[in-house]
């Protein structure tokens, strides 16, 4: 999910309110007009309603559907948990074969753990680094992402997501589990960007984080807030290190994201909250093509670029962006499920099934 450009003050949305036309009623010899403003308002609400019904209907049909491909990774190195650990939340516990094990060789296997998709054993791995070196600002930033990473595997599990491909809670592991797990990682990035205000990796792990928190809020007013606080950030980034292709990353997949809202729910945010959700598709591709410009081994980059064609119905370019994808490294559970959505979107495309982001559950790209 992602963030808000500079939102619309409540007084605009006020302001169009009024100049709606009224109707004029007759009755006993009289005549007087009435407001269309309370009918608009039952409009927007049933309209509303009716998205989110038609949204849990597809989560449920998307929850009893198995699809055929998958990453090789998710084949081969599914998800394995630390031996006896009770709950995603719990701290990891130190094995008996990484005793004696420096800081850079514990960082070097927890970075092959994410390439296998464990998102446990990393976490273990970069606390253990974390003990011995616990200054060192990269291990900080990567513990911090990880802790993030498996606090959305535990909630998109939890919900029935997409990610069930990949990872399997255990005992204690539910959506509260997971909620503190992000929340932890929000509060750990938001000290790292205080700490290190100039580091524009700290900036871009906060962009994350909040998107992460976003998906796992349940107040609507609060998500609006930390959608633009999540633009912010990422922008920030930039404006830090013109050359992070995360950041811009980021950016591109606030603007897919918040384009691809109804209409309808982004005029009804603006009315409530007085705050405008300004994304759009066409600045999705120019962010995704300076992500793939500074680098283009990312395939999250490459991804992106074709969640924003598809959203755009250039559905022939999508293709032709997700192929780029099918043979590039997954590097964590973030580019494994990436890559899922560029083998399940080029199935839709022959099979000649609805694409994009509007054929998933909002939440399937956290």
């Amino acid at each position: 999910v992602v963030i808000a450009a500079p939102f619309a003050p409540a007084s605009l949305g006020l302001a169009l309110v009024s100049a709606l036309p009224r109707w004029r009623v007759d009755a006993f010899g009289g005549g007087r007009y009435v407001s269309v403003v309370p009918l608009l308002l039952v409009s927007y609400f049933v309209s509303l309603a009716a998205l989110l019904l038609l949204d849990t209907g597809n989560r449920k049909e998307h929850k009893g559907k198995d699809d055929d491909a998958m990453p090789p990774q998710a084949k081969v190195h599914p998800l394995q948990a630390v031996p006896d650990a009770p709950t995603g939340a719990a701290k990891p516990r130190r094995r008996d074969s990484l005793a004696g094990l420096g800081h850079d060789e514990l960082v070097d296997r927890s970075a092959l753990a994410e390439r296998e998709l464990d998102v446990r054993r990393a976490w273990e791995l970069l606390h253990l680094a974390h003990n011995l070196d616990p200054e060192c600002h990269s291990t900080r930033l990567q513990l911090c992402k990880v802790r993030c990473d498996l606090g959305f595997l535990i909630f998109d599990v939890s919900n029935g997501g997409p990610m069930t491909r990949f990872f399997e809670c255990r005992e204690g592991e539910t959506a509260e589990a997971a909620t503190k797990l992000v929340t932890s990682a929000l509060a750990g990035a938001r000290d790292l960007v205080s700490g290190r205000p100039d580091c524009h990796q700290a900036r871009t792990l906060l962009a994350l984080c909040i998107g992460r928190s976003i998906l796992v809020e349940t107040k609507n007013r609060r998500k609006v807030h930390l959608a633009k606080e999540m633009h912010d950030a990422a922008m920030a980034a930039v404006s830090l290190n013109s050359e992070d292709d995360q950041a811009h990353f980021m950016l591109a997949r606030w603007h897919n994201d918040i384009a691809s809202l109804p209409g309808v729910l982004k005029t009804l945010v603006r009315f409530v909250y007085g705050t405008g959700l300004k994304g759009s598709f066409e600045r999705a591709v120019e962010c995704s093509k300076t992500a793939i410009a500074l680098n283009p081994g990312n395939l999250v980059n490459k991804v992106e670029l074709g969640r924003a064609y598809t959203g755009l119905g250039n559905l022939e370019s999508a293709k032709r962006v997700y192929e780029q994808v099918l043979d590039l490294e997954v590097l964590d559970v973030n580019s494994a499920l990436y890559k899922q959505i560029a083998l399940d979107d080029i199935g839709r495309m022959e099979r000649g099934e609805p694409v994009g982001s509007l054929a998933r559950p909002w939440w399937a790209v956290g």
